[in-house]
């Protein structure tokens, strides 16, 4: 399946764009922090500005997208918003050239809404191409390949914007993967589009609206999709406490935190093969409970951790005295196992979603999905950050909220696994 003309340009598609988004944000946020001469402070605003700028165009654009990816040929919506990144990625070659951050925000912003955009081509493409028996498969070979996409080009950016003239390799390398992007979506093969007939609907707020309407009232899609936000604003929390953790929890250098991101990025993409594989011969919304409850399980072990944890914050370990540390083997194997999880909680969730929408509006469907994982993650991150802020939520707490996070889901999502829906 993986090799079928039907998949593999899709995968081309989709991976070389996750790249890219990465690779540019992360990269922006290393020569903001070490190259730009800002004050720790303005460097830190605008790191932290870097990373809200992909994901805010999430919420006006969303609704738009969902309708055009259901009213216009699929081929066509991939090659139109594939060539739109091509377009964005020559501009963003100038401007790290020219190292223009103000040009770069706005393309960064710009990034953000071409990925709202592609968001629903990509999730619902597999619905209406692939055999439901190849479905659950087919969204662990999408999930693997997005954090394998997401990892490659989070490293990518940080390693290439250092390198003598790394500005110019930056903008080099994202010109070139967004042309192999270009070169999938020729060979993304022709559907007719499912609803042709419905009108593009110009006022933003409505359109949005009427997309979480159609969520709300069916029980089913909104347990599930309130399960994949509540997957979404976890991962997120996690990877934004990485620095912190290792600064000021386990008292390391800063070569740890892309070792760490590492790991859990390989732990999702490989949870989501294995599901996807296991899924042949078992029913994979089984595979849900309890995997949000081992997450729970080794999240909460990562916070005994901490607490027993000694260190001393003027004197940082090196990644080799980290090494001779027993403590260390339990970090990697709690973040791995916890990560490897997630790929068995969110593929059935993202397939269940794609099963039980109907066709005509299955775009629709998953860019209200899109709305809502990122209202979760914002809302999620605010919270945590101002609880941090005014004390009451240390570092280290922060995985005791994930962990209760994840039992609540585990047992809201029970109605859902219970209907023994098969995948």
């Amino acid at each position: 399946m993986f090799f079928s003309r039907k998949f593999l340009p899709y995968f081309t598609v989709f991976f070389f764009g996750a790249f890219n988004d990465n690779m540019f944000r992360n990269a922006l946020v290393v020569m903001i922090t070490y190259q730009s001469g800002f004050s720790p402070e303005k460097a830190s605003g605008l790191s932290f500005l870097a990373m809200a700028l992909l994901m805010l165009p999430f919420f006006p654009f969303s609704a738009l997208a969902g309708e055009a990816a259901d009213k216009f040929s699929q081929r066509k919506m991939f090659r139109i918003v594939k060539i739109a990144e091509g377009i964005l990625m020559l501009l963003t070659f100038a401007a790290f050239a020219g190292k223009s951050f103000l040009f770069l925000m706005i393309l960064l912003f710009l990034m953000g809404t071409q990925s709202a955009f592609f968001s629903p081509l990509k999730y619902s493409y597999m619905p209406r191409n692939l055999e439901k028996g190849d479905l659950l498969r087919g969204n662990g070979y999408v999930n693997a390949g997005t954090y394998a996409a997401i990892l490659v080009g989070t490293l990518a950016g940080n390693t290439l914007i250092e390198l003598p003239d790394g500005r110019l390799w930056t903008g080099g390398i994202l010109v070139l993967f967004a042309l192999a992007g270009i070169a999938g979506a020729w060979f993304v093969p022709e559907k007719m589009p499912p609803s042709p007939e419905i009108r593009m609907d110009w006022n933003i707020g409505r359109s949005t609206f009427q997309l979480l309407k159609n969520i709300f009232r069916n029980k089913n899609l909104l347990r599930c999709t309130l399960g994949l936000s509540s997957f979404w604003m976890t991962g997120a929390l996690y990877v934004s406490q990485l620095a912190g953790f290792c600064k000021d929890v386990l008292c390391t250098q800063s070569r740890l935190i892309p070792l760490l991101y590492a790991v859990f990025s390989v732990g999702v993409a490989l949870g989501s093969l294995f599901c996807g594989l296991a899924g042949k011969k078992k029913n994979a919304m089984l595979f849900v409970f309890p995997a949000l409850i081992l997450m729970a399980l080794f999240t909460s072990d990562l916070y005994l951790l901490s607490l027993s944890w000694k260190g001393d914050p003027a004197n940082l370990y090196t990644l080799s005295q980290l090494f001779a540390i027993p403590g260390f083997y339990r970090i990697i194997a709690d973040l791995f196992f916890l990560a490897l999880c997630g790929g068995f909680y969110s593929v059935p969730l993202n397939t269940f979603l794609q099963k039980n929408t109907p066709v005509k509006e299955t775009a629709r469907i998953i860019a209200g999905n899109n709305v809502l994982n990122s209202a979760a993650i914002a809302v999620g991150t605010i919270i945590v950050s101002c609880l941090m802020g005014i004390k009451l939520l240390s570092i280290s707490g922060v995985f005791l909220v994930v962990a209760a996070v994840n039992v609540l889901t585990a047992f809201y999502l029970l109605p859902l696994i219970r209907q023994k829906e098969t995948l």
